[in-house]
């Protein structure tokens, strides 16, 4: 039985359906930290159609998301009113910020495309318990799944 690489599905509003899958961990042959990559699907819909957004091999940290729900713990107890996760050098960026009152996600994604950078950027109202509760709940069962994968032989 093959097992399903790790995926964090963020589809909580009808506008924006993002996924970040594992496509490999490199162990670096046990000489550095693993480095982990990922596969990224976006559609962002909007009144007359969608964006989308595809990468086959986009790094992240572990980290980043452990830290991601770490703020989402922030933002669900009131003691911040932002979280963030990142890949490194920024080139992917998904924010939630705001209060249980008004709360905004914020999606900037930036591409290198000789001469200049290509973005897509995008800022949504959305729904408290759908971006912070099951967001948070989303995000901590895709980074137990990461732990299990790193221990699976390759």
């Amino acid at each position: 039985m093959a097992i399903e690489n790790p995926e964090l599905a963020l589809h909580f509003d009808p506008r924006l359906d993002l996924r970040i899958t594992l496509a490999s961990i490199d162990t670096q042959g046990g000489f550095a930290a693993p480095e982990y990559r990922f596969a990224v699907d976006c559609r962002l819909r909007h009144p007359s159609g969608s964006f989308s957004y595809c990468a086959a091999d986009l790094c992240f940290e572990p980290e980043s998301f452990a830290r991601f729900s770490q703020e989402l713990e922030g933002l669900q107890r009131g003691l911040s009113q932002q979280a963030a996760l990142s890949n490194p050098g920024g080139m992917m960026v998904f924010t939630v910020e705001g209060d249980s009152r008004a709360l905004q996600a914020h999606l900037e994604i930036r591409e290198y495309v000789a001469p200049s950078t290509a973005m897509l950027k995008a800022i949504l109202d959305v729904d408290y318990d759908l971006f912070v509760n099951k967001l948070r709940a989303e995000v901590d069962r895709f980074i137990a799944e990461l732990k299990r994968a790193n221990r699976s032989p390759t």
